[in-house]
């Protein structure tokens, strides 16, 4: 007897209040949270984001609290760069280039602590002939802004033009298509990215999940499609919370803006201070 398809995905119900101090106060959580359009908004230009009012707060006084929370990082950004927007160092973990870097919790030692997947060096020729391409296709003044990741390489086209944009970005998925096999084309909003294949946000999951222990139930907060494996690797057993208006998600549930994430954090953080 042929097997049934999973269901397709439904748009999640909004947060119900107290939900996350209530997790909390039966497991230790790992808490991870997307960058762009969770806890900063999305901006104009990619370097100009920063993450809103409340969250950093929230995450400095959670940060002590290891054996309660673990907090993490995740974002198709480099941990470098994250590290600077941020502000915060080696008190939370890090998944930069949809999981390619890693930089998990902290045990002394010194350095950066960055990790980088094994089989990431495989695929810098076909990044380069992405380089190549960009450098000879985006024009210049047009509104597009090419983010060169080191182990990806996307085209943001947020301030072009809507048909410009729309041309431009075709034919730079078909190029990965047809001149990267092991690439793939990663969309977020306005903008695509050529990475490796077996990069992704899930797989990132599964290695901070390692790092924390077992024993942490995983949170995760995101906005966008490349959020949504993430939310299929917590589906089971952890929670997976979709930022921004409501879509079909794998999320099992929603809040509307950056800032009622940073109000949730606030609230998480200020249960897990008084519990402590």
């Amino acid at each position: 007897m042929p097997r049934k398809p999973p269901p397709a995905p439904k748009p999640p119900p909004l947060l119900p209040d107290g939900t996350l101090e209530q997790l909390a106060a039966r497991s230790a959580i790992l808490l991870c949270l997307d960058y762009d359009g969770t806890i900063s908004e999305l901006v104009s230009r990619p370097g100009m984001a920063r993450p809103v009012e409340g969250v950093v707060a929230a995450l400095k006084s959670m940060t002590p609290l290891g054996e309660r929370v673990a907090v993490a990082i995740v974002s198709g950004r480099p941990i470098a760069e994250l590290r600077r927007m941020i502000g915060l160092g080696h008190e939370v973990m890090y998944a930069g280039v949809h999981g390619l870097e890693i930089a998990g919790r902290s045990r002394g030692g010194g350095g950066d602590g960055i990790r980088i997947a094994a089989h990431a060096a495989r695929f810098a020729p076909e990044l380069d002939r992405m380089r190549a391409w960009l450098a000879d296709n985006v024009p210049n003044g047009a509104g597009f802004e090419v983010e060169d990741k080191g182990l990806a390489v996307a085209l943001h086209f947020r301030n072009a033009e809507p048909a410009a944009a729309a041309a431009l970005s075709a034919q730079y998925e078909e190029f990965i298509r047809e001149d990267a096999p092991h690439l793939r084309a990663a969309h977020n909003k306005m903008v695509i990215e050529a990475l490796p294949a077996a990069a992704s946000k899930g797989a990132a999951l599964r290695v901070l999940g390692s790092e924390a222990g077992a024993s942490f139930v995983p949170v995760y907060f995101g906005d966008d499609q490349t959020d949504e494996d993430a939310f299929a690797e917590v589906e089971s057993r952890g929670v997976g919370i979709l930022v921004g208006e409501a879509r079909p998600s794998r999320a099992r549930w929603r809040v509307d803006s950056p800032a009622e994430v940073a109000r949730v954090l606030t609230r998480l953080a200020a249960a897990l201070v008084r519990d402590s």
